[in-house]
């Protein structure tokens, strides 16, 4: 008997979005919770900063697995996949439980190269999964709805993972107890999303991790109009990648706060970033999606610029992580719509799975920028008015050209709002 198609709905209130979103919720909370105490750990287990290290374990599955990860989002059905994901993620939780009981520092790394390898096989079927569930005009204000409840759960996550680690001391063991049990609440939700058929079940996934990589990448190659967002997406995810690592080590050894206020610090931002996200359709629709990017950008460089000034008053340095967050919400959303939208149906798990290595080679890139940073003894105020400084550089050389994504959004007929 064949599988009955349901068709993308014309709002967001249907129960598979409304799942959609409640699962990436849950399990970008738990990523942050587990991924702020290692970054903790990683200042505090010697003199020098080894979040680096953490970046770069998290990130490096993302290069080895994205290609894998975007044939077998089209392969086999997208919520099947997103359901393997989940429970795999419960088992991981479990033994990064056991990695804080036992204190190990190897066990723990090696838990978080699993969760980087279950987020990789988690993030094209998640992402290729959101056109199936909305009509292509509601792709911007879905992406808003996405990511402001994505940056939601990460201010949660990075607040929680400040009390659990100022609290707990040694026992995080219980951290990682509540992540399991968090899991279990992201497989009741997963499960609740409606099944979609698979795009391409006779494509063959071979053993090779990489899969068509190589061919999608490419296809971004040349087509220039995604290539362009791609890179701008790219930077993104670098310029997150350091500013996480300098925010934790300006707030301990630059403000002298303790880890629960340096946590924080970084839920003002991410408090930002869902903000912006919320922002993001009502300004797209009044400026278009490239000006909207330019402004977002804009923004960014301008908190991050006045956070070089370290011993300003507490309320500027909140207003300057805010303002900065706001900036990436508007900055990301249109971009991440468009890449959603742009690959054909029966390409588009291939596509993000390639577009995903293209933003982990930033993630990485980051952690390994931030490491020399660090060998060479630069203050975070200093990297991060530098990555201002380089954000109005691309700003000024690259996003005048993203007029393309006015023109791919608006070409669906406007639909009531949900």
């Amino acid at each position: 008997m064949s599988q009955t198609i349901t068709p993308p709905a014309d709002k967001l209130g249907n129960i598979s979005f409304i799942s959609f979103t409640l699962t990436q919720y849950l399990g970008a909370f738990n990523d942050n919770v587990f991924k702020q105490i290692m970054l903790f750990l990683a200042l505090s287990i010697s003199a020098d900063d080894k979040q680096g290290v953490v970046m770069v374990v998290f990130s490096v599955p993302f290069l080895i697995f994205s290609g894998m990860a975007g044939l077998i989002a089209e392969r086999f059905s997208k919520t099947n996949v997103m359901r393997a994901s989940k429970v795999g993620e419960w088992v991981i939780m479990a033994l990064g439980t056991l990695g804080f009981f036992l204190e190990s520092w190897p066990l723990l790394l090696f838990t978080l190269f699993l969760m980087g390898t279950q987020s990789t096989f988690f993030g094209p079927a998640k992402y290729g999964v959101i056109p199936e569930i909305v009509k292509t005009n509601l792709l911007v204000k879905a992406n808003g709805v996405v990511q402001m409840t994505t940056f939601l759960a990460i201010i949660l996550g990075m607040a929680f993972a400040g009390i659990l680690k100022q609290s707990l001391g040694s026992d995080l063991w219980q951290a990682g107890a509540v992540c399991m049990l968090i899991s279990i609440l992201g497989i009741a939700t997963v499960y609740q999303i409606k099944s979609r058929p698979a795009n391409r079940p006779e494509l063959r996934v071979g053993i090779n991790p990489m899969g068509n990589m190589r061919t999608s990448l490419k296809k971004i190659w040349h087509d220039k109009p995604l290539l362009d967002t791609v890179i701008a997406a790219s930077f993104f995810w670098f310029s997150g990648g350091i500013v996480t690592q300098a925010i934790n080590n300006y707030g301990r050894r630059l403000l002298l706060l303790n880890e629960q206020q340096t946590s924080f610090l970084l839920a003002a931002l991410s408090t930002g970033i869902m903000f912006g996200c919320l922002l993001c359709a009502v300004i797209e629709r009044r400026i278009g999606s490239k000006n909207t990017i330019i402004l977002g950008g804009l923004c960014v460089a301008l908190g991050e610029g006045l956070l070089f000034f370290h011993q300003m008053p507490p309320a500027m340095i909140w207003f300057s992580l805010i303002m900065a967050g706001i900036g990436s919400g508007l900055y990301y959303v249109p971009m991440a719509a468009y890449m959603q939208a742009k690959p054909p149906m029966g390409e588009k798990g291939e596509i993000l799975g390639a577009i995903n290595f293209c933003n982990y080679i930033g993630i990485v890139g980051s952690g390994l920028v931030w490491s020399g940073l660090i060998a060479l003894e630069i203050p975070p105020n200093w990297s991060l008015a530098g990555l201002a400084l380089s954000l109005i550089i691309l700003i000024v050389v690259m996003l005048p050209q993203l007029g393309h994504l006015d023109e791919s959004l608006d070409h669906a007929p406007p639909q009531a709002d949900a």
